[in-house]
């Protein structure tokens, strides 16, 4: 029999925080935790993005500790990361390759390049956290020079439907926390693209495997269930 204080443990709500907040607290064990759709995002990233990069200027948005940023610098990519948690750039500048460039910056606001700055434009995992997608397209377009790479990813809208958002258990309390997310829709996704001005050229859906589950075991509960979206695009401006 459950006594009470077992069920009151089980049965606590997640703490829910601002994306910044969270992601700070986060930033301390981010990049030891083991997270089947991170590890599945960087699997299929190459599969997208086009591995002659070098000398090219691209911005990494939303680079949280740098996963992305570094794995286009060993290309010699010139990279410009940006993200709204300054817990999660301290880690990145720790680690940092020489071409990468951090700057902390909220995608609430315009973002704080002149048109046509990048060659390509990549965000991994982070359209969960945005109220306004429209914006965000639209300035990863402005950004990029005309016929450029905009490759974005994010958490599949279908995790959500298993009751999966974004979490981590937090280490000094033990508390599961979640950083403020947004229960998009796939046609949210495509009509903000629409209305950005980028090309969609291709839409991936990629779901769970066994392969990833068994390095993954978190990934159990998605086998052949849609776990990351990504959209390859052209910047149209």
């Amino acid at each position: 029999m459950k006594t009470q204080s077992h069920l009151m443990a089980t049965d606590k709500k997640p703490t829910i925080v601002s994306t910044e907040e969270g992601y700070d607290r986060w930033s301390e064990i981010y990049d030891t935790n083991k997270n089947p759709l991170t590890a599945l995002d960087e699997l299929v990233f190459f599969n997208h993005f086009p591995n002659s990069i070098s000398d090219l200027h691209i911005a990494d948005l939303g680079c949280g500790t740098g996963r992305v940023s570094n794995m286009l610098a060993k290309k010699g990519a010139l990279v410009t990361g940006i993200d709204g948690s300054a817990g999660m750039l301290t880690k990145a500048r720790n680690q940092s390759q020489d071409t990468i460039t951090y700057q902390h910056h909220n995608f609430d606001a315009p973002l704080p390049f002149q048109n046509h700055s990048f060659d390509h434009v990549v965000s991994c995992l982070v359209l969960e956290h945005l109220p306004d997608l429209k914006l965000f397209f639209s300035e990863a377009n402005r950004i990029c020079k005309s016929g450029g790479l905009v490759y974005l990813t994010g958490m599949h809208p279908g995790m959500m439907l298993k009751g999966n958002e974004a979490n981590f258990t937090d280490p000094v309390t033990g508390d599961e926390v979640r950083p403020k997310g947004y229960a998009h829709e796939m046609a949210d996704f495509v009509n903000a693209i629409q209305h950005s001005g980028l090309k969609l050229d291709e839409m991936r859906e990629y779901n769970g495997t066994t392969e990833l589950a068994a390095d993954y075991p978190k990934a159990n509960k998605y086998l052949n269930w849609p776990m990351l979206v990504c959209f390859i695009c052209k910047a149209g401006n």
